[in-house]
């Protein structure tokens, strides 16, 4: 995707939607039967991923070059981390969703976090 459009944040723990008009005309009909940004935003949350909020605190901090900026962070989906795609499943809400399953999730994936924390401190 063009830089321009779309990009990496400097750390690839998340990804920016630099321009959401051309995202949404561009990009979203590659992949989808529509070209609704709004769309592509709801299905990323089934998925896990949530947006994150870059209003700026003071009105002196406001830069009209990232005002339209949409930048979405999902633990498992990071630049070079393939292997953590796998984990990124939709979401069930209602109906069929077992929720021991979920629960056993979420305990693994604190165990990984506490694990790589341990590391970070032994370090």
């Amino acid at each position: 995707c063009d830089q321009r459009i779309a990009a990496w944040t400097t750390d690839g723990d998340m990804f920016v939607v630099k321009d959401p008009d051309l995202f949404a005309t561009n990009v979203i009909p590659q992949y989808f039967d529509h070209n609704k940004f709004s769309s592509f935003a709801r299905q990323l949350n089934f998925y896990g991923f949530r947006k994150m909020q870059s209003k700026p605190i003071r009105n002196s901090d406001f830069d009209a070059n990232t005002a339209k900026h949409v930048t979405f962070f999902n633990e498992n989906f990071k630049r070079g981390r393939c292997d953590l795609l796998k984990k990124i499943q939709r979401s069930t809400r209602g109906g069929g969703g077992t929720p021991g399953q979920d629960q056993a999730r979420e305990v693994q994936n604190l165990r990984e976090k506490i694990t790589s924390l341990e590391q970070t401190i032994s370090d």
